[in-house]
């Protein structure tokens, strides 16, 4: 519907190529449009039961389809189709009888700006409503989940309004002496209350509103049950919602082993929910039912919390529906939908419930499955479709699918986030990123937008990490670093910056940072080493005197596997090892002080360089670099700040770099912003400098040293 979506378009219009106007009018403003025209009420009527439609346009004074016609057709089926009229006129009559018969916008022929802004705004009325329309599912559904854990519930729990019980579960019925919680409802509260208690409880008796709610409060009460017998309980009381009126909530918990020798009963256990399953050919009752599949989804988010079983959901388009549908009938189109249906639920060893979102899309949800086996899976399913012929009474179909693949796992978002990524990525995916099988299309969601990262986990963390890697989420820029004495040096630092721009919305921004502070961090370390060595040979063809500063985190430190893996990427690409240093930062070989000596050791055997970073904030810095053996020390950047401040902050730095100087430690001043503090940086000692003002970080290594005075 918006902009980065399909627009579904519906065109009344008795000139063709008027339409065709419209609908380039709308592709020119970046809309993807699937339109049909239409010219008939017979054909509206078909189009209006076979597809969902975003908007309709028709033409005020058409005669084929008049436009009178084409707001009853909509209205007759009770669809949020709204409607734009193009009139011939600019009189304030036609828009007022354009009006009244339930368009949107009234517009005059060629008025093309008036037509763009109708469509947004309409579009965006449309937006909101089906967002509230959405919240108004997911509120009945959470009612309805509410619901039930209140009839399974050991604790009792009734629900009051103006006075009267209109709902008790097992639990309290039975313990205020009914058989049956029917028996309770309707009854007057204060007919099950001791007389001596009355007082107590008239207060919450008063009518409710929503914007002045009652506090919680706990009480000892006398309750009278079903045979007059007096009963000893505590009851907590607040005020709720139920059936979007506002409620008192009566709750008496259970405790076996309560003083007052209240026992309370036992709920039932709930029954288990039937699985849905499809048996061959018995898909009679095959019905479009969105909920179903948000029921399958809540299912298999459960399964994944509960026994960590991964689901797959496979989101299926039958590409010939549509043409079936408009050569023979609908009906005929969903006893092929069917036969399809059956077929693949025949094809799989694992449990499988089906739903049926649209008329020609259908979603499977799959338990126990990995994402692997589901891929393996689904380009199997595809083969077969092809190979296939679909027996329907006296026709013999040939089918091909497009299909999107994906995991439900315990952090996935939401039923309804995950199927509306799995139809996104469905109608909005690149063809080119399709798995090639015979013809048909396979489609991987996004595991990002479907996951929910508002809450942290480190499960979550490393999914991102492995994220940004899979989906190439990250890049490398190269940033000169100048020698002040040494004229030969040609050194640039390997900065890894993530492409921001390119994540989903639902990212907070400290993900990033705790992603190189996880395991997986040494995974992307391996990626930009790799990276950067490619880059690097293609530059040594021209100056071979290049040499790299590439970052380590902590996790590579710990990784005992990192050298030989380095020592084999090395010899592999042809990379000499004595043209790269690998910096790590002080705080990180500071914790892992052991971990990193050996590291060291091990770079130095493979003839690489060694440099300490963000140096000097340390407690005691000096302590650290006495335990390691490192080629170069770059400075923190509130040292460099302390240099240009001057003062007692510019002596204690200065004092610093003299005993670096001693120690036979080449200094870097990182975050050099203007060559006023250059002068000052030599003569404290500092050898190279780096800085946005001498480059800021390029994509390629294109400083010239040459040219430097």
């Amino acid at each position: 519907m918006a902009k980065e979506g399909r627009l579904k378009l519906l065109i009344a219009h008795d000139n063709r190529d008027d339409a065709n106007c419209l609908i380039s009018l709308l592709e020119g403003a970046s809309y993807q449009v699937d339109a049909q025209v239409v010219d008939s009420a017979e054909a509206l009527a078909q189009l209006l039961q076979n597809q969902t439609w975003d908007i309709a346009i028709g033409h005020l004074q058409a005669t084929q389809l008049p436009a009178r016609k084409l707001m009853a057709g909509i209205r007759s089926q009770k669809l949020d189709i709204p409607a734009i009229l193009i009139s011939n006129s600019s009189q304030s009559v036609d828009v007022v009888e354009g009006i009244r018969m339930g368009a949107t916008y009234v517009v005059p022929v060629d008025e093309d700006q008036y037509f763009l802004l109708a469509t947004s705004s309409t579009l965006e009325q449309l937006k909101q409503r089906r967002l509230q329309d959405d919240w108004k599912q997911r509120y009945s559904l959470a009612e309805s989940r509410c619901e039930e854990l209140m009839d399974s519930s050991k604790n009792a729990i009734a629900l009051v309004q103006d006075g009267t019980y209109i709902y008790a579960n097992e639990s309290f019925s039975q313990l205020m002496g009914y058989s049956d919680p029917d028996d309770l409802i309707l009854s007057p509260v204060i007919d099950t209350i001791a007389s001596d208690s009355h007082d107590k409880v008239k207060p919450f008796l008063k009518p409710l509103t929503a914007d002045q709610q009652l506090s919680t409060a706990s009480l000892e009460l006398s309750c009278l049950s079903a045979d007059e017998q007096a009963i000893d309980i505590r009851i907590t009381i607040c005020q709720v919602e139920y059936q979007s009126e506002p409620a008192l909530q009566f709750l008496v918990k259970h405790d076996p082993a309560s003083s007052n020798g209240i026992q309370l009963p036992s709920a039932k256990t709930p029954a288990t929910a039937p699985e849905i399953e499809i048996p061959a050919h018995g898909a009679a009752a095959f019905t479009i039912n969105p909920q179903a599949t948000l029921n399958n989804i809540d299912r298999a988010i459960e399964l994944s919390g509960k026994e960590g079983q991964d689901s797959l959901i496979l989101c299926i388009e039958a590409e010939q529906d549509e043409q079936i549908r408009r050569d023979t009938s609908a009906a005929n189109a969903d006893q092929i939908l069917i036969a399809l249906t059956d077929f693949i639920v025949s094809k799989t060893p694992k449990q499988a419930r089906f739903s049926r979102d649209k008329p020609n899309v259908i979603n499977f949800v799959f338990d126990d499955f990995t994402l692997e086996e589901g891929k393996a899976f689904t380009e199997a399913l595809c083969r077969q479709i092809g190979e296939h012929t679909f027996q329907v009474g006296p026709q013999s179909v040939l089918m091909s699918i497009s299909a999107s693949i994906g995991l439900i796992t315990t952090n996935t978002a939401s039923a309804q986030v995950c199927i509306e990524q799995c139809l996104k990525t469905l109608h909005a995916a690149d063809p080119e990123t399709a798995l090639a099988a015979d013809g048909s299309k396979i489609f991987m969601m996004d595991v990002l937008s479907q996951t929910d990262f508002r809450h942290e986990s480190e499960e979550k963390i490393t999914l991102f990490g492995q994220q940004l890697l899979e989906k190439k989420l990250i890049g490398i820029a190269f940033q000169p670093i100048v020698g002040l004495n040494d004229e030969s040096a040609e050194f640039y630092e390997v900065l890894m910056r993530p492409k921001i721009e390119e994540y989903p919305d639902n990212i907070p921004p400290d993900f990033i940072s705790k992603v190189f502070e996880s395991p997986v961090a040494a995974e992307i370390d391996r990626w930009v080493i790799l990276e950067t060595v490619k880059k690097l040979a293609e530059k040594h063809s021209t100056n071979p005197n290049t040499c790299l500063f590439i970052n380590l985190s902590a996790a590579s430190i710990l990784d005992e596997k990192f050298c030989p893996w380095l020592k084999l990427a090395l010899k592999t690409t042809l990379t000499p090892p004595q043209n790269i240093t690998f910096q790590l930062r002080e705080s990180d070989a500071g914790r892992y002080i052991e971990q990193s000596k050996a590291l060291i050791v091990q770079l130095r055997a493979i003839q690489c360089s060694v440099a300490l970073t963000q140096f000097g904030l340390s407690h005691n810095p000096l302590l650290v670099l006495d335990k390691l053996s490192v080629d170069f020390i770059k400075l923190d950047k509130q040292l460099i700040q302390n240099i240009k401040v001057g003062g007692e902050a510019e002596e204690e730095t200065r004092q610093l770099i003299i005993l670096l100087k001693e120690m036979e430690q080449h200094c870097i001043a990182p975050f050099v912003e203007s060559p006023t503090s250059i002068p000052t940086l030599w003569q404290n000692g500092i050898e190279y400098i780096q800085g946005h003002y001498i480059q800021a970080p390029s994509a390629t290594m294109d400083y010239g040293f040459s040219e430097e005075d």
